[in-house]
C-alpha cells in the first residue's frame, strides 16, 4: 500500500467547466486567501493553445502558484493546476502525478469525466471535492458521479448563477444528493475547504 508523502496534498479540490467558466473560475481564485493550502485542479474546456494565457491571467489574480499541466508533474499543496488534453491522477512509488496523454481526436480539451473518474480511484487519504460549474453538454457527469459514489462531496453551480446550465444540470440528474450552490457560495466553500 502506497502511503502519503508529506509534500503531496491532502485536499484536492477538482472543478470542471466550459462555456462561461474562465470567468467564474477568475473570481473563485481572486478570492483565496495567500496561506489557502489546497490542492486546486481545473478542467476547463478551451483549445490547448489558450491554455498558457489562461495560466497567465489566473496568476494575475493570485499569490498561489498557477501551473499548466505537464506529463508526470508532481501535485503540490497550495498549487493551482490548469488541465490540458486527457489528463488523470496517478498515485505511484513517485508520488501523485498527473498523467497526460495527448491525443488528436477528443471530444473535449479538457475531458473533465477522465480527470474527475482518476480522481474517484485514488485513496481516501486524499480528501476529494468535486464542482461542476457553468457549462454546455454533459462532460464532467460521470466523473462527478464516480466521486459522489465514492462518499466524496460534490457541487453543481446552480441555475441562477450558471451562464449556460447544461453541464450543472446534468451533474444534477445523474448525482441525486449534489449540493447545488451559486457560484457565491461556491467560492466561500471552496476558502473553507483550502483553510
Amino acid at each position: 500500500m502506497l502511503s502519503l508523502k508529506h509534500s503531496e496534498p491532502r485536499t484536492l479540490i477538482l472543478i470542471g467547466a466550459s462555456t462561461g467558466g474562465p470567468g467564474h473560475i477568475q473570481k473563485i481564485i481572486h478570492a483565496l486567501p495567500p496561506d489557502f493550502s489546497a490542492t486546486i485542479i481545473i478542467a476547463q474546456h478551451m483549445g490547448a493553445e489558450y491554455i498558457p494565457s489562461f495560466v497567465k491571467q489566473l496568476q494575475h489574480v493570485t499569490t498561489l502558484k498557477v501551473v499548466a499541466v505537464t506529463d508526470q508533474l508532481a501535485v503540490l499543496p497550495g498549487h493551482i493546476y490548469i488541465c490540458s488534453f486527457m489528463t488523470r491522477l496517478r498515485l505511484g512509488a513517485a508520488g501523485l502525478v498527473f498523467v497526460q496523454k495527448i491525443q488528436v481526436m477528443e471530444r473535449y480539451n479538457p475531458d473533465i469525466d477522465s480527470l474527475f473518474e482518476s480522481a474517484a480511484l485514488l485513496p481516501r487519504a486524499f480528501k476529494t471535492t468535486g464542482i461542476i460549474l457553468t457549462g454546455v453538454g454533459d462532460d464532467g457527469a460521470k466523473g462527478i458521479k464516480a466521486l459522489a459514489d465514492k462518499g466524496w462531496p460534490c457541487i453543481a453551480e446552480s441555475e441562477c448563477s450558471a451562464v449556460v446550465y447544461g453541464m450543472p444540470f446534468q451533474a444534477k440528474l445523474l448525482v441525486k444528493d449534489i449540493s447545488v450552490k451559486p457560484l457565491w457560495d461556491i467560492i466561500q466553500t471552496v476558502k473553507l475547504l483550502g483553510g
